[in-house]
């Protein structure tokens, strides 16, 4: 073989090798799933972001709404549980999943369930209905920099306002899946993530469109490319539209890119606002990006744009151990923000120590103890991170979540060894 065949080789066995890892990281075919390990610290006895588990385990005979904003094609609107296809929709749908979470138990089996140490659960997540909303938007959703209210009439938008009002909650979460991620496994997945937040406010899935197939990588990172647009619209007009206080993201691998770019397309719009009057306006909160698949470099330049200034805190949460992103880093050639511990330059480290606001968080000792076999879903399967995802959605710095500076790179904080025991003690003090 001539030697400058090599080079092409040996993508496309990193291609290959990626696509495979990353097929089992993030997708799946199912109507249900089992709950999701508990956060460690909930086993604990921590109170959760919605406040008393009692009250939400009541709720197991009443369906959970997950509300849904698409970019997916409609394919079939008569399927009752997916009507979308794999092709973009230039303006997006809206629609309701409805869930079960714990169907069959009692409040106290449920409850025992949700706060249980054991990984393996006996409730489970049941996927039962999805009704796409039957007015559609009309006006450009693409419209920033203005405080009108177009919406108000709108039957889905005045779903979310009475979801609110029904939990005396007006926060939102919003979920952004990954590569490959089929709709009913993310609305599960939001669903599970919305169980352990107590079922308060309001909980919604930016379902950008996926390929939903082993070889669609490469198309999944270009519509995850198109989507940031769509996005930024969602967080250009959801706060006033739903008259929502607060926004919580949760964005995991190919969907860290969207939230990240859609945040600095509308810092760099609102380039005249000061950074408080940026954050009152959109109402954005705090901002969890889990193993993100996004180019280091071109976060650093997102920082440089100050797309945190939308924010009242990011937290970026990466693993040496995280498989799927160390072969998709063989197939860019460039290190990945959820694989960076100890890979990043000094004026890398330089421009991510100048921003209080953002935090890194080393997962892979909790990856150590845990034993993931790709390490790539450790933001739901892994209950310290997931305990510390809460905490740090709750406004609690790492210091106060147990966390201690990493012994791999000076940016990021990591989980010690005896992480349980100080986590138990900072529960203890009240996080004194």
């Amino acid at each position: 073989m001539k030697q400058t065949a090599w080079p092409i080789l040996r993508i496309v066995i990193a291609c290959g090798m990626t696509l495979l890892l990353l097929q089992f990281g993030c997708a799946g075919r199912k109507i249900s799933t089992r709950l999701m390990p508990t956060p460690l610290a909930l086993t604990l006895g921590l109170p959760h972001p919605g406040g008393d588990f009692i009250e939400s385990c009541q709720c197991g005979e009443e369906p959970t709404p997950v509300f849904v904003i698409s970019g997916r094609n409609v394919e079939d609107a008569s399927r009752k549980l997916n009507p979308f296809g794999t092709e973009r929709q230039r303006i997006p749908t809206l629609g309701i999943a409805y869930l079960r979470v714990g169907a069959g138990l009692s409040s106290e089996e449920l409850l025992a369930e949700t706060t249980s140490e054991k990984r393996r659960k006996r409730a489970k997540v049941v996927f039962e209905k999805f009704e796409l909303s039957k007015v559609p938007l009309e006006a450009d959703p693409w419209r920033v920099k203005d405080n009108i209210v177009r919406y108000d009439q709108n039957p889905w938008v005045q779903a979310v306002k009475a979801q609110m009002e029904r939990s005396n909650n007006r926060n939102m979460t919003i979920f952004v899946h990954g590569y490959n991620a089929e709709f009913i496994d993310n609305t599960l997945l939001a669903g599970e993530i919305f169980h352990y937040m107590g079922r308060k406010g309001v909980m919604l899935s930016f379902e950008w469109p996926s390929e939903s197939r082993l070889l669609g990588y490469i198309q999944d990172k270009g519509n995850a490319a198109y989507s940031t647009r769509q996005f930024r619209a969602v967080i250009s007009n959801v706060a006033k539209e739903c008259n929502v206080d607060s926004i919580t993201i949760i964005a995991h691998s190919a969907g860290a890119p969207i939230v990240v770019n859609a945040l600095r397309e509308i810092r760099m719009l609102e380039f005249d606002l000061p950074a408080d009057q940026v954050q009152a306006k959109y109402r954005v909160g705090r901002v969890v990006l889990a193993a993100p698949d996004m180019d280091v470099m071109a976060f650093t330049n997102a920082v440089h744009d100050r797309f945190h200034e939308l924010t009242s805190g990011v937290a970026v949460y990466a693993s040496q151990k995280d498989r799927a992103l160390g072969v998709s880093e063989k197939l860019y050639g460039n290190s990945r923000l959820g694989r960076a511990v100890g890979k990043l330059e000094m004026f890398e480290k330089e421009v991510l120590l100048s921003v209080p606001k953002i935090e890194f968080v080393d997962a892979s000792v909790a990856e150590k103890e845990f034993k993931n076999v790709l390490g790539h879903n450790y933001f739901h399967r892994d209950p310290w991170v997931s305990s510390d995802i809460g905490s740090f959605i709750l406004g609690r710095s790492p210091a106060q979540r147990g966390l201690e500076k990493s012994q791999n790179d000076e940016v990021f904080w990591g989980f010690p060894s005896d992480y349980p025991d100080r986590l138990r003690q900072r529960i203890a003090t009240g996080f004194n």
